[in-house]
This record gives structure tokens, C-alpha cells and sequence, in this order.
């Protein structure tokens, strides 16, 4: 059967499929592949092409942070490869684990925001991947506001996060060691035909994924707070990094 790329929907012969494409980057732990991915498609995600960070290296940067503090609370049963980041480090002092910024990690509004962007434009880049190979669905021309976004780099698309009011997270046994991303996991990640939520590392995000109006908007944030309300207490529209709190501060509450 020819196959077809689900991001610049050319299919064989022009394209080739010889690279197995990870969903979730492998830097993360990702295990599994989605077969739909041209080899173009694929490396570009992991070129910095003009920007100062690729796209998986935005998600490996912020994720590997929130991954670190799930395997330090847990004993692994794999072994995980050491701590890497351009951004931060991990010191024992006194006997604990404490994060350090590096200096290359910066807070001014420039920085902040292309790293951002590039984060987004990954989280989507997970999300559709894995749409695909879990639903069997995604070529669909409602969907070319993600192609256009996440792969072409073409206007922008909101990301919301949504903050916990309780550090409580369910997380499988080796969560941190093999992630999943997931759309159903809790009855408080609300889908519906415009917008889509899901569920990494015990992060919740929520973003449309297909045109929508500003009553569509209005609807899908009341509609997905009637279910969260017990478990989230503020939903942001994310512009900086320093927006996610990928250190798990909850956790120390």
C-alpha cells in the first residue's frame, strides 16, 4: 500500500519512508513510531534550521525537567542515560537533587518567546503524530492549520495550560521512563470537534486543531472547566516557557 506523509502529504515515490519517526522524541523516552512520517518530515523536527533551538530540542529541554523530578521520586526499573541539557543541570547538595539554570537559559522576552513557540509548535507536532497512529485519522484538509503551524512554521496557534489546584498526578510506574501522551486518560480532558486536550508527563494542554470562531473559544474553555474544576484551579494561554511549570512546583505544595 503507498504510503502518504501526514505532514506534507506527498507519498512514495516522492517521498521516502526508510527512517522510523518517533512520536514523542527519543531523548524523552519515546518508544513509539508512527509509519506515516516522510524522512524529510522527520529530520526537519530535529533541525534548528534558523531558529536557536529545534523543535524536539524545545520539547526535550522543558520535558526532560519534569522528567528528572518523576524518576528522582521513583526507582526506575530501566536504566534512564544521565542528565543532559543546554539549559539546565541537576547538583546533589546536602543529599538533594536541586535544578540549576544555566546561563544560557534566558528570561528576557525575545528568548522566551521563540523558545515558546518552538515548544508549541512541538507539543502539536507529538499530538497530530500520535493522532494519527492511535486514530488511523489526520489527513483531513481541517487539519492544515496544524500542518501550516507546526511543520511550515505559518501563523500561530493558542496553547492553554491548564493549572492544577492539587499536586495529586495519577502516573503509571515507569511514566518517566517511557512517556505516553494521553487523550482519555481522565474524564477532566475535554475533546471535542474544534479543540483537543491532552496529557504528558502529568501536564495538561489544550488547543484547537482545526479553524475556530471566538464563540467556538468561549464554549470549549467553559465546557472543559465544567469538568475540571475539582482538579484545576486557572487555564493560561502560554506566550513564555516560564508559563509551564515543568519543575512540578505543584508537587512541593
Amino acid at each position: 500500500m503507498e504510503k502518504r506523509c501526514l505532514w506534507c502529504l506527498e507519498s512514495e515515490p516522492n517521498v521516502t519512508f526508510l527512517k522510523k519517526a518517533h512520536t514523542i522524541p527519543k531523548s524523552l523516552g519515546g518508544q513509539n513510531f508512527n509509519q506515516n512520517i516522510c524522512d524529510d518530515c522527520n529530520e526537519f523536527f530535529g533541525n534548528r534550521k534558523n531558529s536557536f533551538t529545534s523543535i524536539e530540542e524545545a520539547l526535550k529541554e522543558t520535558f526532560n525537567i519534569t522528567r528528572q523530578r518523576i524518576l528522582l521520586a521513583n526507582n526506575p526499573k530501566r536504566k534512564v542515560g544521565p542528565f543532559k541539557s543546554k539549559y539546565f543541570d541537576i547538583k546533589d547538595r546536602n543529599g538533594k537533587k536541586r535544578l540549576i539554570i544555566k546561563s544560557s537559559f534566558r528570561f528576557d522576552s525575545k528568548f522566551q518567546t521563540e523558545l515558546c513557540r518552538s515548544f508549541k509548535r512541538g507539543l502539536y507536532k507529538m499530538f497530530f503524530e500520535e493522532f494519527n497512529r492511535q486514530k488511523g485519522t489526520g489527513y483531513e484538509n481541517k487539519y492544515d492549520i496544524i500542518r501550516k503551524f507546526s511543520r511550515y512554521n505559518e501563523g500561530d496557534l493558542p496553547v492553554y495550560y491548564f493549572i492544577r489546584s492539587m499536586p495529586v498526578m495519577l502516573l503509571k510506574a515507569n511514566e518517566g521512563e517511557t512517556p505516553i501522551l494521553f487523550f482519555e486518560r481522565m474524564n477532566y480532558l475535554y475533546n471535542n470537534d474544534s479543540f483537543a486536550e491532552i496529557e504528558f508527563l502529568g501536564h495538561v494542554f489544550g488547543f484547537p486543531i482545526t479553524q475556530f470562531e471566538k464563540e467556538d473559544l468561549i464554549k470549549y474553555q467553559r465546557k472543559s472547566f465544567e469538568v475540571k474544576e475539582k482538579f484545576f484551579r486557572n487555564c493560561i494561554k502560554i506566550e513564555y516557557m516560564t508559563d509551564v511549570d515543568f519543575t512540578l512546583q505543584i508537587m512541593n505544595d
